[in-house]
C-alpha cells in the first residue's frame, strides 16, 4: 500500500525534476500551502541534514555567530533558519526570512514564530531585506541565480556580517560556490572560516584541477533507511537514500585570515582499498592523493575510514 497519493508522488517528481535540471527558478514552484508541507516532509528534511553537517563542522571549529540578527535568504520553508535557531540557542535575537514567494515567506515565518516564540521572526522581499550586520544563510539557490543577480546579491552580501552558504554538490554548483562567492568576498576583505584550512586562492581553480570540486557528505539518520514513505519515494523517484553530498562555505566580514600550516581538508570521502586509504585533500598550495596505510595509523585509519568527524 503506498503511503503517499498520486498527486503527491506526481507533485514530488515535478520539484525534483525542475530542482535536477536547474529550471526551478523559472518560476514561482510554491504553487499552495500543500507543497509547501510535502516539500517541508520530504526535500528540506536533506537539506536538514546538510545544514546539520555544516553546523556541526562549525561547532567543531569553535566558531560562534559574530551576531544576533540572523537572514534566511531564500527561504523556501524555513529549513535553514530552523537548523541554525536549534543549533544555537538563544544565539539569536531576530530572525527575518526572506523568499520571492509572499507564499513561502508566509509558510516560514509562522513555523517560525511557532517553533521559536522567544525570537523575533520578520519577512521581508529579497529585495529590500536588510542584512547588514546580520548572519545571513543561503541554502541552494546557486541553480536560480544568473551571473548579474549573483553579483547583486553580493553586493547586499557586502555589509552583512557573516554568510553561511550551502549547495547541492554538483560540479558546476560547487565549483561556483568558489569561484563566484568565495573568491570575491575573500577579494573584499572577508575571511574564510569553513571549510578551508586557509584564506588563499582556492588550488581547485587552476586548469589542471577541473575536474574536482569541493564537495563533502552529510550523514542520513539510520531510522529514514527503515521508513517506508522515505522508501517509497527512493524507489519512484530514484533517490538514493545512502549518500547526501553537500557544497558549503562560510565567510566572516571581521575575521582574521585563517592558515593552518600541514592542516588539510579531506575532499570527498577516502576511498578504501587493501590495507590502505586514498583521500584527496587540499590546502593553500595543492590537491593532491594521499595514501594512508592501515599498519602506519591504524586508529587514525579507522576514524578516516569511518568519517566520525571532520577530515
Amino acid at each position: 500500500m503506498s503511503v503517499w497519493t498520486a498527486q503527491q508522488m506526481r507533485t514530488l517528481a515535478r520539484m525534483r525534476e525542475g530542482f535536477l535540471a536547474g529550471t526551478a527558478g523559472a518560476s514561482d514552484y510554491w504553487t499552495d500551502e500543500e507543497t509547501l508541507s510535502l516539500y517541508e516532509r520530504t526535500f528540506a528534511q536533506r537539506i536538514g541534514w546538510k545544514w546539520d553537517a555544516v553546523l556541526g563542522e562549525l561547532e567543531l571549529r569553535q566558531w560562534r555567530p559574530p551576531s544576533a540578527r540572523l537572514v534566511d535568504w531564500g527561504c523556501g520553508t524555513g529549513v535553514a533558519g530552523l537548523r541554525a535557531l536549534a543549533h544555537w540557542p538563544g544565539g539569536f535575537s531576530e530572525i527575518t526570512v526572506s523568499d520571492r514567494s509572499s507564499r513561502a515567506r508566509v509558510h516560514a515565518h509562522a513555523r517560525l514564530r511557532e517553533w521559536f516564540p522567544g525570537v523575533e521572526v520578520k519577512a521581508a522581499s529579497p529585495e529590500s531585506v536588510d542584512c547588514e550586520g546580520a548572519v545571513v544563510l543561503l541554502s541552494h539557490v546557486l541553480s536560480e541565480l544568473e551571473d548579474g543577480a549573483l553579483r547583486a546579491l553580493l553586493g547586499r552580501l557586502q555589509k552583512a556580517a557573516a554568510v553561511v552558504w550551502v549547495e547541492s554538490a554538483t560540479h558546476a554548483n560547487a565549483r561556483r560556490l568558489v569561484s563566484g562567492v568565495r573568491e570575491p568576498l575573500l577579494a573584499g576583505g572577508w575571511g574564510v572560516v569553513a571549510p578551508c584550512t586557509h584564506s588563499g586562492v582556492c588550488p581547485l581553480l587552476r586548469n589542471e584541477q577541473y575536474r574536482h570540486w569541493c564537495h563533502h557528505f552529510a550523514r542520513v539518520p539510520s531510522e529514514v533507511h527503515q521508513d517506508p514513505a522515505w522508501r517509497e519515494i527512493s524507489e519512484r523517484l530514484n533517490l538514493d537514500l545512502r549518500v547526501l553530498p553537500y557544497s558549503f562555505v562560510v565567510l566572516e566580514r571581521e575575521a582574521q585570515p585563517i592558515s593552518r600550516p600541514g592542516g588539510f581538508r579531506v575532499i570527498g570521502t577516502p576511498r578504501e582499498f587493501k590495507g590502505h586509504l586514498k583521500v584527496l585533500a587540499c590546502d593553500e598550495g595543492r590537491v593532491e592523493d594521499w595514501m594512508l596505510q592501515k599498519r602506519d595509523a591504524p586508529e587514525l585509519y579507522k576514524e578516516v575510514r569511518k568519517a566520525e568527524r571532520v577530515p
